[in-house]
């Protein structure tokens, strides 16, 4: 995970022999790795490298007749004195030290582990700790102060709890300075993001769901828009990407952005993954109208079914999200359909095969290095759809989540600059349940259903047609033109005639992405 930039700082090369767990470990520091090796016949090996290191703290002699004053009579800080000079400074107090680092668990978490190294020499211990901060403060990616978003409402209204008992503890252990704000409403995050300086910070990070991260990005990409002088309601502006890093630990219904970053809605694990800073670039996708921006979404924008979901929803939100499952059998039963017409500029890649969006993702990285070519990016296949529709979706990620493991999309990239384009024909109820099922399934996908269509596009256009008359032999009947509403990231946008466009990897967040072996623990770092 460490870039060269950051193997270059790491010049020292330390060599001793520890005590760890009562066990005697020769302990090796070269090239940012820690590596400690236990002596005797049941020899054990582990590896440990410094990109997944969170901190590095003193261990104190428990018999206080062997401590000494953290100051001393010069009032300076005795951890900070040279070696040399540590003795003669005040009797031994360090004992050891801690690592905290992040280890790799099963099916895709990271957990917060300790190793204790002990030693008789308070001099070494020294020289180790100054040594590794000193390293440690050399990882310019990792945030140092952060700007964070708590929203107490969202999902089960535990984002408070969750600040309290599992961020700001490995917030404060890894020296991270926060700025929190507390959400009182629809918006605030946004809004604040549009008026706030930023001279204090370098990230952004909230816990919420996916409506609270659309927040921040919508907040970001808006004022770097305005600070650049670039119009967002031109739906061809080339939009500056926003300085900041951004972050999101789970506190939603469905937690869906999360699960596509990491593999998981664990907290811990978006927590750590803030910390030590790695990052990703992420597609966004702007929704207009009219010539106007409504909105920038970053997992699904969706039409028919779904949009008749969240908008039905929002009457019952002292359902909590049990609220979705209210709304969506009412719907399915209601089973209705809409007339439009969906014109896209299509890709060259099949968005029903191919490798998923995992860590060190070939084609991300692809498009990441060529993003620059806009000619490029503007080529495609103009392909139109008219009829009957239950759904249209556009999935800008594959909208995976606990309930439905491989999401609408299951091959759609982060940051391949393109949006997955689900077209689901007005069919019976049967048909439509098979489609439920299918969402919900580990092993199988929609795409070779019959009523459902696939298409991987850079932009597409869905335009409202006006609905028959179902029965000519009253004309003084006339039936109002069914039209739906817009679910993007979870809200309602009601304008029915938009344009989609993505915005190759606009954004930058916090992960280090789902890992292919994920049910294997591959930390290199064991207990002994």
């Amino acid at each position: 995970m460490m870039s060269v930039s950051d193997v270059q700082v790491f010049d020292p090369v330390l060599l001793n022999t520890f005590l760890i767990r009562k066990k005697r470990c020769r302990v090796y520091f070269h090239r940012g790795t820690l590596i400690w090796e236990s002596e005797g016949a049941s020899y054990t090996r582990h590896r440990l490298p410094l990109s997944d290191v969170m901190a590095v703290h003193y261990v104190h002699s428990p018999d206080q007749t062997h401590c000494c004053p953290a100051a001393d009579q010069d009032g300076n800080n005795v951890d900070d004195k040279p070696v040399s000079e540590l003795t003669a400074a005040a009797p031994p107090r360090h004992t050891g030290f801690t690592l905290h680092y992040a280890a790799r668990s099963a099916k895709n978490k990271w957990k917060h582990e300790t190793v204790t190294m002990n030693h008789t020499d308070p001099r070494q211990v020294a020289s180790w700790v100054k040594t590794i901060r000193n390293c440690l403060s050399g990882l310019q990616k990792r945030p140092k102060r952060l700007l964070l978003f708590v929203n107490p409402y969202g999902g089960k209204k535990k984002g408070l709890q969750i600040y309290e008992k599992q961020v700001k503890p490995l917030f404060v252990l890894a020296g991270i300075e926060t700025n929190v704000i507390i959400t009182q409403r629809q918006n605030h995050a946004r809004d604040t993001l549009l008026n706030c300086s930023f001279d204090s910070i370098d990230g952004v990070a909230c816990i919420g769901g996916d409506g609270t991260f659309a927040e921040v990005f919508n907040g970001l990409v808006l004022r770097t828009a305005r600070d650049c002088g670039v119009d967002h309601n031109d739906p061809d502006a080339i939009l500056p990407k926003p300085f900041f890093r951004v972050g999101v630990i789970p506190g939603g219904s469905t937690d869906t952005m999360a699960y596509c970053f990491n593999g998981t809605t664990d907290i811990q694990t978006a927590v750590l993954y803030i910390i030590l800073g790695d990052s990703t670039g992420l597609d966004l996708c702007s929704v207009h109208s009219n010539a106007t921006l409504l909105q920038y979404f970053s997992s699904v924008i969706s039409y028919g079914y779904l949009g008749d979901v969240v908008r039905d929803s929002e009457k019952f939100r002292w359902m909590g999200p049990k609220r979705y499952e209210y709304s969506g059998f009412k719907k399915f039963m209601a089973n209705n359909g809409y007339e439009g017409e969906v014109t896209l500029l299509a890709d060259s890649c099949s968005p029903s095969s191919g490798p998923k969006c995992m860590e060190n993702c070939a084609r991300c990285q692809s498009h990441a290095e060529n993003e620059q070519n806009k000619t490029a990016q503007s080529h495609g296949e103009l392909k139109t759809f008219r009829g009957k529709f239950f759904m249209v979706s556009g999935a800008n990620v594959s909208c995976a989540c606990t309930r439905s493991p491989n999401g609408i999309s299951p091959f759609c990239h982060l940051g391949d600059g393109c949006v997955d384009v689900l077209i689901i024909k007005h069919t019976h109820l049967l048909n439509n349940l098979k489609l439920l099922l299918r969402l919900s399934s580990k092993e199988k996908n929609v795409f070779d259903l019959p009523f459902v269509e696939v298409h991987r596009a850079r932009e597409f256009t869905f335009r409202a047609l006006p609905a028959p008359v179902s029965n000519p032999e009253f004309p003084s009947r006339r039936l109002i033109p069914g039209v739906s509403v817009w679910n993007c990231d979870g809200e309602v946008q009601w304008e029915s005639n938009i344009r989609i466009r993505v915005h190759c990897q606009l954004l930058q967040v916090f992960t280090r992405r789902s890992q292919e072996s994920s049910e294997e623990t591959s930390c290199g770092v064991c207990s002994f």
